[in-house]
């Protein structure tokens, strides 16, 4: 086929079996020299009748009653071998039901060719001849009025046809329409049986990277003739009208994708989405194919820039993250976020000011303050430094100032959350109290603590106060 290949697309118009009878060479038998000497066709094709015999019956030795040499030359004749087509014609069924139709046995009513008025002036058959009785409406072999299931069998069936001779198919006229690709589908689940005459189950699956899960296609047969035809050849995925919408990439095709995963599944693997929605793809595309390393890959989509992103987005981006509605987590990581506001490069991640007054964010529950900052090295080196923190050289533990009877108190927030605390202090800031070797021996186990789980897990930190350990406990 021109543009679809034998098994490009889904057939709409039947296979040309019939014209692997109507090739304009003639028969090798001279029919017209002979026309005085047979009264009937089937004094030679009684097979064609009857089925109890060839279709030839006639042996090429017979020829030399006439032809010996003396009244007539010697010849030398062979029976033509029959073709090997995709048709599902019998000539016995055919001649019995031109009988029950009360019509006479005409074989000539078929391979007499067009024009001619010679009795034994015959050919093969032609499709025109086929169309006269089983599809009179239609003006051409191809039309779409034609049901060629009629008058052949599926591709797959028909075992004799070569590979060569499946790649000489002809294109129907329909498959040269521009929409065809796009169209074909619903015409396929109504005349299945007529795709199958052009197309194996191969035919499909070069472009349908779904083939397997869409029941049209996996009820056609595989053919290792037509795989053998179509391999290597590139699908064709021309762009729906809907893609053409404004806002399709960035917006109205995630309700077409939740309504309908399948129709994105002819054109798209699940890789193709996933160039977009890397971070937080959604649940659909878990119903999208993987391609095969022996299958079609499918369209290829590039990462699709929002609408907002514009060419000075990367320095004006802050307002719209900031305000959380846009999902930029489905696009971003935090890594790439810190790949920039890692604190050594410009634009930095907090405005300007901002360690003035970063401790109520500091202490908000949604900051993770953690996700680029090291609170044991990077925040203490800080507050050290300005009199903040637990051993600076200014007003020591002035953070708790608010709060007279922090040391008191302080035992909860620390079970809490530890890792804040280590934001300005050291572990032998809590030894000098909580430490069953020196200072005041103060325990910093909670009322509910099971020494015998946590010696269950480790007895390392236990060492770290008490020089045995504790009775009962068994490292």
């Amino acid at each position: 086929m021109r543009r679809l290949g034998p098994a490009g697309g889904i057939a709409l118009a039947a296979l040309a079996g019939a014209l692997l009878l109507s090739s304009p060479s003639r028969q090798g038998f001279p029919h017209e020299q002979h026309e005085g000497l047979f009264p009937s066709c089937v004094g030679c094709h009684v097979g064609a009748e009857t089925g109890d015999g060839p279709l030839v019956a006639v042996e090429p030795a017979a020829c030399a009653g006439c032809h010996d040499g003396v009244e007539r030359e010697v010849v030398e004749w062979t029976a033509l071998t029959p073709k090997a087509s995709n048709l599902a014609f019998n000539h016995v069924e055919h001649a019995e039901k031109i009988r029950e139709e009360g019509r006479p046995l005409d074989c000539a009513a078929c391979h007499r060719p067009e024009g001619v008025d010679v009795r034994m002036a015959v050919d093969r058959a032609v499709e025109s001849k086929c169309l006269d009785c089983h599809a009179p409406e239609a003006e051409s072999h191809f039309a779409l009025a034609v049901d060629c299931a009629e008058c052949h069998v599926s591709l797959a069936e028909a075992r004799g046809l070569p590979r060569e001779t499946i790649a000489t198919f002809p294109e129907p006229p329909g498959h040269a329409a521009a929409d065809f690709i796009l169209a074909h589908g619903p015409a396929a689940l109504e005349r299945g049986e007529t795709c199958a005459v052009c197309h194996t189950r191969d035919s499909c699956a070069r472009c349908h990277l779904n083939a397997d899960a869409v029941p049209a296609i996996a009820s056609l047969q595989p053919d290792a003739r037509v795989a053998a035809l179509v391999l290597g050849r590139p699908g064709e995925w021309p762009e729906p009208e809907s893609h053409d919408r404004s806002g399709w990439a960035t917006r109205l095709h995630a309700a077409a994708a939740e309504a309908d995963p399948a129709t994105c599944a002819s054109c798209h693997a699940r890789p193709s989405c996933e160039a977009c929605h890397r971070a937080d793809p959604p649940a659909v595309l878990a119903r999208l194919p993987m391609p095969r390393a022996d299958g079609p890959r499918g369209v290829s989509v590039a990462q699709v820039e929002p609408v907002g992103h514009t060419a000075d987005f990367t320095f004006n981006h802050a307002a719209a993250a900031a305000t959380g509605a846009p999902n930029c987590a489905a696009c971003h990581s935090e890594g790439m976020c810190v790949d920039c506001h890692d604190g050594s490069s410009k634009p930095d991640f907090h405005p300007v000011g901002f360690a003035v007054r970063h401790g109520a964010e500091a202490f908000a529950n949604d900051t993770e303050c953690a996700a680029c900052h090291s609170r044991e090295a990077f925040c203490r080196d800080c507050h050290m430094g300005v009199g903040l923190a637990a051993g600076s050289r200014t007003t020591g533990g002035a953070f708790h100032d608010a709060q007279p009877d922090w040391l008191l108190a302080h035992g909860l927030p620390a079970r809490q959350d530890l890792e804040a605390c280590t934001t300005c202090h050291e572990q032998r800031s809590c030894l000098r109290c909580h430490s069953a070797r020196q200072g005041f021996r103060v325990s910093p186990h909670g009322p509910d603590f099971d020494p015998q789980a946590v010696a269950g897990k480790s007895t390392m930190s236990c060492g770290i106060c008490h020089f045995d350990l504790p009775e009962g406990i068994s490292p």
